[in-house]
């Protein structure tokens, strides 16, 4: 996720761009679908546009369609991903574009999904024009944590660490420490704001009690807030007060037959940990999560990276100097023993926030 760029600055068609500026309209609301956008366009002016909000909601197609009515006829589509195929929640989109007689149809990527795609080539045999982006790219980068879940079947997983400069997380061990400023904080509520779930080891979550809720700046908690899911192997996370309070849904990511018993008013999700983490994650992916942040401890920042989970990762740099505690942002599964520098991270954004620095890296096979 761009946190301080925009990803449609590289699409160069107007009406693709709208689309896609459209589509983030629905960021953090609609797994396990993807964000579409969709605009139609008669000569050089928008009749219609629109965007999915929802899951089981109506598609981008649709909305924009109605808005449309019978304008439609002979319009040019502009649509971020392959319009749909399949009857789903709802009808397919792409008879719904053909039924509407729109002329031709631009589309920003195809759909990889076994279940969906098909569309173009429903379009083209009913006579509709069907021309691709050159450039799937921004498309793709629209929606990591579905792509994800079609490709892998596990959620695309973002990972925040504030540090200090010497690349503490507390002044002490097990002390619950505010290193970041507001700014930087703002950017932790977008985060959460863009996620379906975040999730905690149950140690930090006992150790410093969060309660990873998505809030105004006023503190007041938003009105959709993400899952909020201690993760846990042996710890019983029962006294993290978050665990089934007024601020929204809430799970224990448990392994199966472990004897931990979530909260009243708290979902109990299990996972085999024999899979470690990867299993983890893979039960969250069947519940339609399909983005994760993860705000971790030493642990389990350790076990994602290396079960190869890191999909993302922000660092948040603040300019002060910690105390005895972790001594480093990752130790490893070859610990000090570790001869050969693990550098699978690329840099991908930089930006000043108030007293702080925060950087974004990628994996560098992500494209």
């Amino acid at each position: 996720m761009r946190l301080f760029t925009d990803d449609s600055s590289s699409i160069a068609d107007p009406f693709l761009r709208r689309a896609w500026i459209l589509a983030r309209n629905g960021l953090g609301t609609t797994s396990p679908n993807p964000m579409v956008g969709c605009v139609l366009v008669q000569g050089t002016e928008i009749v219609g546009e629109g965007w999915h909000s929802h899951a089981g909601g109506p598609h981008a197609e649709v909305v924009a369609l109605r808005e449309a009515g019978s304008a439609a006829a002979g319009a040019t589509v502009y649509v971020t991903l392959e319009p749909c195929a399949h009857h789903g929640r709802t009808p397919p989109c792409a008879d719904a574009l053909v039924e509407a007689g729109v002329a031709r149809v631009y589309i920003g990527m195809p759909d990889p999904s076994h279940v969906a795609s098909g569309g173009a080539e429903r379009l083209r045999a009913a006579g509709v024009d069907v021309i691709f982006a050159e450039d799937p790219t921004p498309f793709a980068a629209l929606n990591p944590g579905w792509l994800m879940l079609v490709r892998e079947a596990r959620p695309f997983i973002t990972v925040k660490l504030a540090l200090t400069l010497d690349a503490r997380i507390a002044a002490a061990p097990g002390v619950r420490t505010r290193i970041s400023g507001p700014e930087a904080h703002a950017v932790t509520m977008r985060l959460r704001a863009a996620s379906d779930a975040v999730v905690v080891g149950a140690r930090t979550a006992i150790a410093d009690n969060p309660a990873l809720t998505v809030r105004d700046p006023d503190g007041t908690p938003a009105s959709h807030q993400p899952l909020r899911v201690v993760l846990t192997r042996q710890t019983d996370p029962a006294g993290c007060s978050f665990l089934g309070d007024v601020h929204g849904k809430t799970a224990v990511l448990m392994p199966a037959g472990c004897g931990i018993k979530a909260p009243e008013g708290t979902q109990a999700i299990a996972y085999d940990s024999a899979g470690g983490v990867t299993d983890a994650m893979r039960a969250l992916a069947a519940e339609g999560i399909a983005h994760v942040l993860v705000e971790p401890g030493q642990t389990l920042f350790t076990a994602l990276w290396d079960e190869g989970l890191l999909d993302e990762l922000v660092l948040i740099h603040a300019g002060g100097v910690g105390g005895p505690g972790w001594t480093g942002s990752y130790t490893g599964s070859g610990g000090a023993a570790a001869l050969e520098l693990d550098t699978s991270m690329r840099a991908l954004e930089a930006a000043v926030v108030g007293d702080d620095a925060i950087t974004v890296w990628t994996r560098k096979t992500q494209e």
